[in-house]
């Protein structure tokens, strides 16, 4: 084993990008068309953070509904087929769920809140146009990662959410960011080896 130093972190990764890229698409392919009603959902999220307290807590439980969708769909279901951590970042999501669902029982005043601030309103686009990274990278439309479906759009939306909400405690908002945060970190692990 003299050579050893020829190996890169892209020769430990469990699958090959087609492989990775064809599950994607295989994601997709098993609920199409919701993908169309997602987006609608994340374009109508700044709406309901501007909203009263109620919709606002709406907001946090449909993405904490997102997470717990992408934990089973994708994670449990098909990404354990070829990632072995998969389960355990399963499990990860159904934390980043109950994180949202705790915030949006904390009890607030009701009434309009201010309109979301700038990081907000990008995070939330960033989201939206997450699944115009598979044509400009050079992959079909059937390998579109949607928020929802997904968990690196989905940690877009969930942080945009959390950059907009007003009202709440700061360790409510910012409690689940962490996952959303070490989801979108993994995402981009991935998509680095998978390029490679």
């Amino acid at each position: 084993m003299t050579e050893w130093w020829t190996y890169g972190l892209s020769d430990f990764l469990m699958f090959s990008p087609q492989v990775y890229w064809r599950l994607v698409a295989r994601h997709n392919a098993a609920w199409w068309p919701a993908q169309g009603p997602a987006l609608a959902v994340v374009l109508a999220l700044p709406l309901l953070l501007r909203a009263g307290s109620d919709a606002r807590r709406i907001t946090l439980v449909i993405v904490a509904m997102g997470w717990a969708w992408v934990g089973w769909a994708f994670h449990w279901r098909l990404y354990s087929e070829i990632f072995l951590a998969a389960p355990w970042v399963a499990l990860a999501c159904a934390l980043e769920a109950l994180l949202l669902l705790g915030a949006a029982g904390i009890p607030l005043r009701s009434g309009a809140a201010p309109a979301p601030g700038v990081p907000c309103w990008l995070l939330l686009a960033a989201a939206l146009l997450y699944p115009l990274l598979a044509p400009l990278t050079g992959h079909p439309w059937a390998e579109a990662e949607v928020a929802g479906f997904m968990p690196e759009p989905t940690a877009l939306a969930t942080l945009g959410v959390l950059a907009g909400l007003r009202g709440w405690p700061k360790w409510s908002r910012w409690l689940p960011a962490v996952p959303a945060l070490a989801s979108l970190l993994l995402g981009a692990a991935t998509r680095w080896l998978v390029a490679q």
